[in-house]
């Protein structure tokens, strides 16, 4: 990579922590004054009224870091992104501000998703052996890519349920991605990579310790599709870079390390409310994994710090596992390690329960 690519990737990163970070109290401020802000209720964690419009502050510092370092490259899909961004921004901010009935706020992630998978050619093409499955016909890349772009979008806005855990699995997730694009030696996905990274760094000073404003549909669902974005990016990438930058990484295996938090909690949970409660998939509750990390006794911070490293510690496991065992192998390994992971907090919930501690929700 060159040092003017690297410059501009250095640059975009510090221009979106700085932009967010002057940005978010502004927007603070102004959700008190205009009443902008999220209600406390019997289902919520929060005790006080606090701005859901934090995703406004993440993404003005997001975007205009990616667009103004990227203006010098000449990609296709540069265009498809900032249009499906913007489509998915707008649905968040009009969900933020006034609660939309999920079939109209769903219509917003596919609009955004087909622009980008249609249009932007960002796509699935093979699935690279796993399930015996290799080339992808045109019209089932088309489906498959949009189920996952779906699915990690509300995967992020599932997990966005405690205090700076939606930002600190996306720092994760897209620094690993950075690292490889780096390698790559691909400015315009490491700009974009390094770009989400500042805003989120900046975001977490608000939201983390006595959260002052939370990410809100607008963050966590534009987090959710960039993640995507990458990650499709990086599968795609992967097979031209073998074995020179990847060393034979299983890129599919790899990539379900790098989202294991939000894809296996929102797996579980819509397992459980479609199949064992027969309610919608979108009814909220507290069964997420988050949540029985709090019922346990553990704080914001801690829960979300401890989810954050267990991501961090599957990725290097998955990668570690590479050198050692094919890639479906792995792919059981890390499934059973994640599911007797999950259950851990449950059996110490029900066990305190039992026994007369059973804590009340911290806040």
């Amino acid at each position: 990579m060159s040092i003017n690519d690297s410059l501009h990737a250095a640059l975009s990163f510090f221009t979106a922590f700085v932009i967010t970070y002057l940005s978010v109290p502004a927007i603070i401020r102004l959700s008190l004054v205009k009443r902008l802000y999220d209600e406390p209720d019997q289902r919520k964690l929060h005790s006080r009224r606090i701005s859901a419009l934090g995703g406004v502050g993440i993404f003005g510092g997001m975007i205009f870091s990616f667009i103004f370092f990227t203006a010098y490259l000449g990609y296709p899909t540069l265009n498809s992104i900032i249009a499906g961004l913007i489509v998915l921004f707008v649905t968040g901010v009009k969900d933020d501000l006034f609660p939309m009935v999920p079939y109209k706020k769903f219509l917003g992630q596919i609009l955004a998703v087909l622009i980008v998978v249609i249009q932007g050619d960002i796509r699935l093409v093979s699935l690279y052996g796993i399930l015996d499955v290799w080339e992808l016909p045109y019209l089932a890349s088309i489906g498959l890519t949009s189920f996952f772009f779906l699915g990690i979008i509300n995967s992020f806005n599932f997990i966005d349920g405690i205090n700076g855990l939606s930002a600190g699995i996306g720092i994760v997730v897209c620094s690993t991605y950075g690292y490889w694009f780096y390698r790559m030696e691909e400015p315009l996905f490491l700009i974009l990579s390094l770009s989400i990274t500042g805003a989120l760094l900046s975001f977490l000073r608000f939201n983390l310790v006595n959260a002052r404003i939370f990410m809100g549909d607008s963050g966590s669902m534009v987090l959710g599709f960039l993640s995507a974005i990458l990650t499709i990016q990086f599968i795609q990438e992967m097979e031209v870079f073998r074995p020179v930058v990847f060393e034979n990484i299983a890129a599919m295996v790899y990539a379900f390390a790098v989202l294991i938090i939000p894809i296996f909690d929102t797996v579980r949970v819509v397992f459980y409310r479609v199949v064992i409660l027969k309610r919608s998939p979108f009814a909220a509750d507290r069964n997420h994994i988050h949540h029985s990390l709090l019922k346990i006794g553990l704080t914001h911070v801690q829960a979300s710090g401890l989810l954050v490293t267990i991501n961090l510690l599957f990725i290097l496991l998955t990668y570690t596992l590479n050198l050692y065992i094919r890639a479906k192998y792995q792919m059981v390994v890390i499934l059973v390690l994640a599911f007797i992971l999950s259950q851990i907090p449950f059996v110490i919930k029900k066990r305190m329960k039992r026994q007369g501690r059973y804590p009340v929700l911290p806040t």
